[in-house]
């Protein structure tokens, strides 16, 4: 796996990226999820860039960009994801977010729909349905999160106290269907990043406020329901139906609203496709990209 270089650019404070040139026409820009960084992007990257240029960034709080006096909610990281765009140039700009950066990447195409030429949703945070909920687990998990000084002292304590290696591999059991199918050295990339920041207050705080601002998201729905409505790129989703935090009954519901986008549902894998099954992420964007803008 050929990693190019991780450099940083200063937008109202550093913001840590690798890029994979490809065709200058288009520009993917990889939007991460809660807890994740850039890494979760590392094994579809190079393939991405056979149709354009790859932008794979840690948002501020995340992966190796500090918080820098910066917010970690969404809108923070809606409108750092602007100044991203605005740096990225005048290409044609895809989108690709997984879990919260997919409710990232919404914000971003509602508020600025001439900034975002089409949207990928892998497994990204959807509006809540009758007749189904995340997993028991998630469900404390988030009520922990919620509760001032209780989530910050039990995030901060997951981070200091347990061993990285340990830390990566749980949190792999509940984000994969099978933990299995993620590959040693990307596994350690994982556990060498988190034994870095195991120290920095940075995790912590950027951890709970983005959890929170979600959260706030999902108890107003039609905030919601309006920014979805404004998104008038083309969108592709795709769902791992064994996804423990977003039931993919969420994304079905979602996808029946909006017949222009184009969805598949893998009913093999869960929360992070594109890591799971990195080929047939691929393979499902390519094929949505060439009917799309071919």
């Amino acid at each position: 796996m050929h990693l190019p270089e991780l450099r940083s650019v200063d937008l109202g404070g550093p913001v840590a990226y690798r890029t994979w040139e490809g065709p200058a026409d288009t520009a993917f820009v990889l939007v991460h999820g809660l807890g994740a960084s850039h890494l979760s992007w590392v094994q579809v990257a190079e393939g991405l860039s056979g149709l354009g240029r790859v932008v794979a960034l840690d948002l501020p709080g995340f992966g190796a960009s500090p918080l820098a006096g910066r917010g970690a909610g969404l809108m923070d990281q809606r409108r750092l994801l602007s100044d991203v765009l605005g740096w990225v140039g005048d290409s044609r700009v895809v989108l690709c977010g997984n879990s919260m950066g997919g409710a990232t990447s919404i914000l971003q195409a509602a508020v600025e729909p001439l900034s975002v030429d089409g949207i990928v949703l892998t497994n990204s945070v959807f509006p809540w349905r009758l007749g189904a909920i995340p997993h028991p687990l998630v469900l404390a998990a988030f009520g922990v999160y919620a509760t001032p000084r209780l989530g910050e002292a039990a995030v901060s304590w997951r981070v200091r106290e347990m061993d990285p290696d340990q830390l990566v591999r749980l949190s792999l059991r509940v984000l994969a269907a099978d933990p299995r199918s993620i590959p040693d050295d990307v596994v350690q990339l994982l556990v060498d990043l988190t034994s870095e920041r195991r120290n920095d207050p940075d995790v912590a705080r950027a951890f709970i406020a983005a959890a929170r601002s979600m959260l706030r998201l999902g108890r107003r729905p039609r905030v919601s329901r309006r920014a979805l409505e404004h998104v008038s790129c083309p969108v592709l989703l795709l769902h791992g139906r064994r996804d423990r935090l977003v039931p993919a009954a969420f994304a079905e519901a979602e996808l029946a609203r909006h017949p222009a986008w184009r969805g598949r549902f893998f009913n093999d894998l869960g929360h992070i496709p594109q890591m799971e099954a990195p080929g047939r992420w691929l393979a499902e964007v390519a094929d949505w990209f060439a009917d799309a803008y071919d």
